[in-house]
């Protein structure tokens, strides 16, 4: 893990270029998801999940300039709410179609309650 957060921190500028492309892609994805929305949505969950990652690797570079920084071994909380910000809305759709729009807010409620 340590060996990736070093290259994610020396390559910002081709991560986030790598992260753009991936994105864009999303867009065209096969026909063959047309049906249900779950697939789509579950590619851009796992690569929000991703760019917050690198993104919160990138923000806890080690700098010896500033006092106080944040201690290696503290919880991420911030990344685990944008994680779970980005796991909502793929909850909400796969409860939407397995579910339907009644059942679905028990759903929400939990994803709501977790954040």
């Amino acid at each position: 893990m340590e060996a990736y957060k070093r290259w994610v921190r020396q390559n910002k500028e081709y991560v986030h270029s790598l992260e753009s492309l991936a994105n864009g892609l999303t867009w065209l994805l096969p026909e063959r998801f047309s049906d249900s929305e779950i697939g789509p949505e579950a590619v851009t969950t796992i690569l929000g999940i991703i760019t917050a990652i690198n993104e919160h690797v990138i923000d806890t570079a080690p700098n010896q300039n500033i006092t106080g920084s944040v201690e290696p071994n503290s919880f991420p909380y911030p990344l685990c709410l944008s994680a779970i910000k980005d796991v909502e809305t793929l909850v909400e759709v796969v409860a939407q179609h397995y579910y339907g729009d009644d059942k679905k807010w028990n759903f929400l409620a939990v994803t709501e309650a977790t954040k």
